[in-house]
């Protein structure tokens, strides 16, 4: 059974003919089980080859471009024991996007034009189911002390996923005059599963993500609350937008395709000839860079309902009324 905290005031003294209550305000020690459906949405983005801010690439969020309008949305249940640990089971889906068209730089001569020279780009769909421990930290502090109450909470989350993704890449068509977007990976833009490129190996389109990440509840009510939460991707694979190594030699390509595939793959697999065509890249310059695996990440508003039932309601207010010349103490 759940005990509960009493704070009261006293009185001491005779009663002087009035009424005098004492007033008892029981507040709950945690809840030994909570069960929570939570809805999700925010922005999405991506951290890989493509695209990247101003200067040479580098790594992780000092290379964010968030010119790319993608979103995630999703759904989610919370198991939680006495409000400081728990599971949560949660399944997400959106769209993450780059390009090197989005690259800014001042003159041919900065490192930025390389990338802007490349001219590639991506789209990718994801799709994602994860299972993940949440830990409230204040939750493990006495739920005496003011601090393990207040509505105002922050966790930390971590645990394994599961998703997909199929990059596509656009050409512009003339003919429809407009950009049309391809599946990137059955085109074999960089050699994988070609026999001259033994060491290229075909990239799984479901892989196993690491998500991880922080955030803040804030109890709007008995049942209901609003987090704020950023979620990283940790990824075990360099292709999430079909970049990682060097070009190849567009001739390989007549012994894999034939017809409109041939033609979309010689296009696909180089376009800095349309930036630059008296300089293009070649076969065995540097098209990516395979020193640092891709990550995406959301940043999620959630709206959690409690589902399960709430046995103890937050605070009970108990009045004591004395009789005539009662003593209190």
């Amino acid at each position: 059974m759940l005990t509960a905290h009493v704070l009261h005031a006293q009185i001491k003294g005779f009663y002087d003919g009035n009424t005098y209550y004492i007033e008892e305000i029981v507040r709950n020690p945690p809840l030994k089980k909570s069960t929570y459906l939570s809805f999700n949405f925010g922005p999405s983005n991506y951290l890989g080859d493509l695209g990247g801010n101003e200067g040479t690439g580098r790594k992780f969020i000092y290379d964010n471009n968030f010119k790319k309008r993608t979103f995630f949305y999703g759904i989610s249940l919370s198991y939680l024991r006495r409000e400081a640990l728990g599971l949560r089971l949660s399944y997400n889906t959106g769209q993450i996007a780059g390009s090197d068209r989005d690259v800014e730089f001042k003159t041919k001569n900065d490192n930025a034009y390389t990338r802007y020279k490349r001219n590639l780009d991506f789209r990718s769909k994801i799709n994602e189911g994860s299972l993940m421990i949440e830990l409230f930290p204040f939750k493990f502090i006495n739920y005496h002390k003011s601090i393990h109450q207040w509505n105002f909470q922050p966790y930390l989350i971590g645990g394994i996923g599961l998703f997909s993704f199929n990059p596509q890449g656009s050409y512009f068509d003339e003919i429809a005059d407009d950009y049309v977007w391809v599946d990137l990976k059955p085109l074999r833009t960089e050699g994988q599963g070609m026999k001259e490129y033994p060491t290229r190996k075909p990239y799984e389109l479901t892989q196993f993500n690491i998500p991880f990440g922080a955030g803040f509840r804030y109890e709007i009510g008995n049942k209901t609350s609003l987090s704020f939460e950023f979620i990283g991707r940790h990824l075990f694979t360099d292709y999430l937008d079909d970049v990682s190594t060097n070009y190849i030699d567009p001739k390989n390509y007549s012994s894999y395709f034939t017809g409109e595939t041939l033609e979309l793959a010689t296009i696909l697999n180089n376009k800095s000839n349309l930036i630059d065509p008296d300089n293009p890249y070649n076969a065995g310059q540097q098209r990516g860079n395979p020193s640092y695996r891709d990550y995406y990440y959301s940043m999620n508003v959630k709206l959690s309902i409690r589902i399960s039932k709430l046995k103890v309601p937050n605070f009970l207010r108990k009045h004591y009324k004395y009789d005539n010349n009662e003593i209190c103490e």
